[in-house]
């Protein structure tokens, strides 16, 4: 099956998704198409999480974030799917954080 329908048959067997979105990159085009496919279903639950955050070539603070609320706010089939949660993390430096000022901080 082509990538599109397998996006789809997975969608269907689940209520939530997991937006992972690069610190230094941003959003990227395959990022948003999924994101449009599993905002289709109006009961489905978004998480955003950052990655990189640590990276010294990591965007302001706040850039990435707006950018992924843009997409959110054109393909949000429901206010409620503009509520999410995001999360800020270094998958190499095994941490995650509910803020990015934790995420940076050496207490984390």
């Amino acid at each position: 099956a082509d990538f599109g329908g397998e996006v789809e048959r997975v969608l269907s067997m689940v209520d939530g998704v997991v937006l992972l979105v690069d610190a230094v990159e941003g959003p990227k085009t395959q990022t948003k198409f999924v994101l449009q496919k599993a905002l289709k279903h109006p009961k489905m639950k978004p998480l955003v999480v950052i990655n990189k955050v640590d990276r010294p070539a990591a965007r302001d603070p706040g850039e990435v974030e707006n950018d992924i609320f843009d997409i959110f706010a054109t393909m949000a089939t429901n206010d409620e799917q503009l509520e999410y949660p995001t999360l800020y993390a270094s998958g190499k430096a095994g941490f995650c954080a509910r803020s990015l000022e934790e995420a940076k901080s050496e207490n984390r």
